[in-house]
């Protein structure tokens, strides 16, 4: 793609260039401080407990029992089967109403799913990144689980009527990275062994492009996994369904300065899930992104393809004249920027009444590009 001439880059005076970074760090630098929660005398275990099937993996250990199991277990086990690794159902209890036959029958289910299920465990790819989960990634689960707990516990307090859900560390076979499900919140470990690790560069680049892989990282590992959580959560209230890219970069904005507000110790990049240099072409580039970006025919466009050039994973954003050294999902970020403006104009709108306001007029009426 030719580089337009809006993304040149002019020489920059001293003077301008100190103004320019000053905008850079009085923007996105932070979340805001108006969000600060004492969670000094809060049980924080009550607001992530965690659970960890991927060492039944790991042990090669039998079907679990559902009927062993409470009620977020025994959801988690059987999307796990059904959903995630796609082997089966659980539950081969169904037809035993129908006597013998039923029984055997769902004896026959039950033995299928645990051959295939041992298959699983046993397999050559299944071993190597057990072995990487086991020595790059269970070493910082606690503090995973702490990072968490701690954004779970100021979502409650700024959301109090919504529930938390319980952790599922599990190994997805490459299938899931983060598997949100009501209060199930499965995070596939094996997404952040390192881009290098051989589970990880053994995998077929149709599916996963090397772009991809780079940022299969420790770093991500909360981020992504609070980010799935926060846009499954508020997708049937909030979501804007098949409506503008605006709309759609909007949503996409309210949900990482939530993200940002309830867990202030990631950084700008983690939330985005971009690296240093990508965040810093983002910000050098925002006006020009902008003038881009707000072409009526783009920004009103009710067209799927037109929201996804500026919201999908790629190896850069594919939209109009912006060059391929942008990162992808500029989209992202500037819904971002829109939210921040808006809530730095509205001081004592809360987070719920961010979520409310829907049009999108009014944001970006108060946003100012870097």
């Amino acid at each position: 793609m030719p580089k337009s001439s809006l993304f040149k880059i002019l020489p920059a005076t001293p003077v301008l260039l100190a103004a320019a970074l000053a905008m850079i760090w009085g923007a996105g630098c932070g979340p805001s401080p108006r969000w600060d929660v004492d969670l000094s005398h809060v049980e924080l275990l009550q607001y992530a407990n965690s659970h960890r099937p991927f060492e039944t993996v790991a042990q090669n250990a039998p079907l679990p029992q559902l009927a062993d199991l409470d009620d977020l277990e025994g959801a988690f086990w059987t999307a796990y089967f059904e959903h995630v690794l796609q082997l089966g159902s659980l539950d081969g209890n169904g037809d035993r109403a129908l006597g013998a036959v039923g029984e055997a029958g769902a004896r026959a289910r039950r033995d299928s799913l645990a051959g295939a299920f041992d298959a699983f465990c046993r397999h050559e790819s299944t071993r190597l990144a057990l072995g990487g989960i086991d020595s790059i990634v269970v070493p910082q689960l606690a503090r995973a689980e702490k990072s968490l707990a701690q954004a779970f516990g100021r979502f409650s307090v700024h959301f109090p009527q919504a529930r938390t859900p319980d952790i599922f560390w599990m190994y997805s076979g490459f299938n899931y990275a983060v598997y949100p499900q009501g209060e199930v919140l499965g995070v596939g470990l094996e997404f952040y062994l390192g881009a290098d690790h051989p589970a990880v560069t053994g995998l077929p680049v149709s599916i996963y492009p090397r772009y991809a892989q780079r940022r299969m990282v420790p770093e991500h590992l909360v981020s992504d996994a609070l980010r799935g959580w926060l846009l499954v959560h508020f997708q049937a209230d909030y979501h804007p369904g098949r409506s503008t890219t605006a709309s759609q970069i909007l949503y996409w904005g309210k949900m990482l300065y939530v993200a940002r507000a309830i867990a202030p110790d990631l950084t700008l990049e983690q939330i985005l899930n971009w690296d240093q240099d990508e965040l810093a072409w983002a910000q050098k580039n925002e006006l020009d992104i902008w003038i881009e970006l707000r072409k009526e025919e783009i920004l009103y466009s009710k067209r799927t393809a037109d929201a996804l050039r500026w919201t999908r994973d790629a190896p850069f954003t594919a939209a109009g004249a912006v060059p391929q050294e942008s990162p992808d999902r500029l989209g992202w970020y500037m819904g971002l920027r829109w939210v921040e403006d808006f809530m730095d104009r509205h001081p004592n709108l809360s987070l719920q009444e961010l979520l409310d306001k829907k049009d999108v007029l009014p944001f970006l009426q108060t946003y100012r590009p870097l």
